[in-house]
């Protein structure tokens, strides 16, 4: 039988939300027995089990269903992961997630652990797990002033490209989507529109889609998110996702 195996960030692990919920503060934890029984009491509303768009469309497709992807996750932990993955047999479900997300290897005590970090200009505010990044500062005088933007366009079509010829030189048929927002609509360098023409499209759905044909500003512009407080999509908002995808998928895997 084969399998569908699907990487991504928070947006392929998905949750159990039924529907939009005003008030909700978050989503993300709602497998916890404790938390996920005190939303029920407070809200009146019944809660299954987690889902995602691509457990939805395992189950229409009778497929075997796989799920590497992790909250806050990084296109580079998603590649990462792809190389290491055994994709025999498989079809290959990607949500690229935001490009300003980086990995970083930590250790504590006797072992390691990747954990993924935001890279943010030097004149944005830094939250937890942010880092400015400005190292062209000599002596106090700014000698040059990072492109983040422009620079996470073309890490991420770069990144799209090396996964696209690993999948096809190993003779994987796979999808890729745009779970979250990178301004492929609207390229800010001439590399950046050179590396998208090498794109396979017919492989992507809607690459340079505007942010409402990504699977967050779809959810989001049709409310079918957790709540105005936490803009993940909610069961609604998966199965309509997979709705979307379902036309490529079934092409790729005639």
């Amino acid at each position: 039988m084969k399998k569908l195996v699907h990487f991504g960030c928070s947006f392929a692990v998905g949750n159990a939300v039924p529907t939009y919920i005003p008030g909700m503060d978050s989503g993300a934890y709602i497998h916890q027995v404790a938390r996920r029984r005190k939303l029920e009491k407070k809200y009146k509303i019944k809660i299954g089990l987690p889902t995602n768009c691509g457990k939805i469309l395992a189950r229409a497709l009778q497929l075997e269903y796989k799920m590497i992807a992790e909250n806050g996750g990084s296109n580079e932990r998603i590649f990462r992961n792809m190389l290491q993955t055994d994709l025999d047999n498989s079809i290959v479900l990607i949500g690229l997630t935001s490009y300003n997300r980086r990995e970083g290897l930590t250790t504590s005590q006797d072992s390691s652990h990747w954990h993924t970090w935001k890279i943010v200009g030097p004149e944005e505010r830094a939250g937890y797990k942010d880092l400015k990044f400005d190292p062209w500062v000599n002596k106090d005088k700014r000698e040059y002033y990072p492109a983040i933007e422009e620079e996470g366009q073309i890490k991420t079509s770069m990144q799209i490209l090396y996964m696209q010829n690993y999948l096809k030189a190993n003779g994987v048929p796979y999808i890729m989507y745009n779970a979250l927002y990178n301004g492929f609509d609207d390229p800010l360098t001439d590399e950046c529109k050179k590396l998208l023409r090498m794109v396979d499209q017919t492989r992507y759905y809607k690459l340079q889609g505007s942010f409402n044909e990504t699977q967050h500003g779809w959810c989001l512009s049709r409310k079918m998110v957790v709540s105005e407080l936490d803009e993940h999509p909610n069961t609604m908002g998966q199965t309509a996702w997979a709705d979307q995808l379902m036309p490529l998928v079934q092409k790729i895997i005639q």
